[in-house]
């Protein structure tokens, strides 16, 4: 009973870790003969990524650079407490809520308030338009536009607002009530541009309601239309020109934070990312073609080596 226990201790103590079909010798040698064969093929191997990471470096080198630029717009509306002259005027601070951002998002995003800028700036002749989409996504999207429109086929002016419209972002800064306005072009200075005159027009639609508001007012309504009517000018100047206007814009109820500063460098294409994906792409492949081949190779050698095995057993017979 206690040699039948050390047995089997034993035993237990003396299993090989490895518990496959195959013998543990001929697991090792394989792979020993693997690493042997990737060794073999290391040059092969190394001018297979070089010749994908050149690839890569063209492609980076093809693609046009996109460049955006951002302007800040705060929303601030207030109304008159008294009627009276401009100096002794006051105003009161009206409470918003993100419902109410959501809808100054909205008239953002308006195509009404963007096609004055498209127009303003004649923007159907900008480089970054004459290329038309530049996604699958953009693409998918314009066609949805044009089937809801029934526009058959699409006018190119149409197309081409479609387009600047794809490269407009509009969005709201956290729980803030200040919307980021943001566009991408193929120069700093026309995404700059750009920016500065879609702030410039929200700023003209803001006002022109405060003049709605204001027709109602009283024996000072004279002078505070002539204010209103100068600020509404200089911001439409500033959307021809692509321009921040230098007055604050005190009864637009909003104010912009700013004209956009020029960007930096390109956010497309980044030169690293793709030479680092291209060459991580290459070592798989090759990786995958320098194995397939062994496993080619590998059955012929073992049916010659069953040949002459047998061979040697007739000769012995």
């Amino acid at each position: 009973m206690m040699d039948a226990r050390s047995g089997t201790g034993s035993t237990g103590a003396s299993s090989p870790f490895w518990a496959g079909q195959r013998p543990v010798p001929d697991v090792s040698a394989n792979i020993v003969a693997t690493l042997a064969h990737l060794r073999r093929n290391l040059p092969f191997l190394t001018l297979w990524i070089l010749l994908f990471v050149g690839c890569g470096a063209v492609y980076a080198k093809l693609l046009r650079p996109d460049y955006i630029a951002t302007t800040q717009v705060l929303l601030q509306p207030r109304v008159v407490v008294n009627d009276g002259p401009e100096n002794l005027r006051r105003y009161q601070q009206l409470m918003i809520d993100g419902v109410q951002c959501e809808t100054e998002l909205h008239v953002l995003r308006s195509e009404q308030l963007l096609f004055r800028v498209f127009q303003a700036l004649k923007l159907a002749e900008a480089p970054e338009i004459r290329e038309g989409v530049d996604g699958v996504w953009a693409y998918l999207s314009g066609k949805v536009d044009q089937f809801e429109r029934l526009v058959t086929p699409a006018q190119d002016s149409t197309q081409a607002f479609n387009v600047f419209k794809g490269r407009v972002r509009s969005r709201r800064l956290g729980l803030s009530y200040v919307i980021e306005i943001s566009y991408r072009a193929y120069s700093a200075q026309q995404a700059a541009r750009v920016v500065n005159s879609i702030g410039a027009a929200y700023a003209v639609y803001r006002l022109r309601g405060v003049i709605s508001r204001e027709l109602r007012r009283g024996v000072y309504r004279e002078s505070r239309l002539a204010g209103l009517q100068t600020e509404i000018m200089a911001a439409e100047a500033g959307m021809r020109f692509g321009t921040i206007p230098d007055n604050a814009l005190a009864d637009a109820d909003v104010r912009l934070l700013g004209p956009a500063s020029l960007p930096l460098g390109s956010v497309f294409p980044k030169a690293t990312p793709i030479l680092f994906m291209m060459a991580g792409l290459g070592a798989v492949t090759g990786l995958l073609i320098v194995l397939l081949s062994r496993r080619k190779t590998v059955p012929v050698a073992r049916r010659r080596a069953y040949r002459s095995h047998s061979s040697n057993d007739a000769r012995i017979a």
